[in-house]
């Protein structure tokens, strides 16, 4: 086989394969590939809750040590004994981020207090997530 043919054969044989490659990328295409979009799941919360007593006063020191909140979340005090609100607050907080809420002995009138968090962006069944008795 001489130069001249030898070259031919070559160049015939890649633009075969060329072309099964050129159909093979367009067969690709043209089939739709279905493809699925993953449900993120909510940001729970993670939090660390101390409690302390100061002079007969309540503390609650919270800190977020879960993902930031996608949105706001209510932070509700309430007496421990009768589940009556005795304040709340929105908030959202970020990475490590800390809240102190100090509850006066004349607000509590020497009853135990509790803390609950219900977030705005998923179901939590009602539980206080801290209680304390400082009289």
């Amino acid at each position: 086989m001489n130069k001249k043919m030898m070259m031919k054969s070559v160049l015939t044989f890649l633009s075969a394969v060329g072309i099964s490659a050129l159909s093979f990328t367009a067969q690709a295409e043209d089939q739709a590939t279905p493809f699925q979009v993953a449900a993120v799941p909510p940001a729970v919360l993670q939090l660390d809750i101390s409690t302390a007593c100061t002079d007969k006063d309540s503390v609650f020191k919270i800190v977020n040590n879960g993902a930031k909140w996608p949105r706001t979340s209510t932070l509700r005090v309430y007496t421990a004994d009768n589940q009556s609100v005795i304040s709340e607050r929105r908030l959202r907080l970020a990475l490590g981020q800390k809240v102190t809420f100090v509850v006066k002995d004349t607000v509590s009138e020497g009853r135990p207090v509790a803390v609950w968090v219900e977030p705005s962006w998923y179901q939590r069944d009602f539980k206080f997530d801290a209680t304390i008795n400082c009289n």
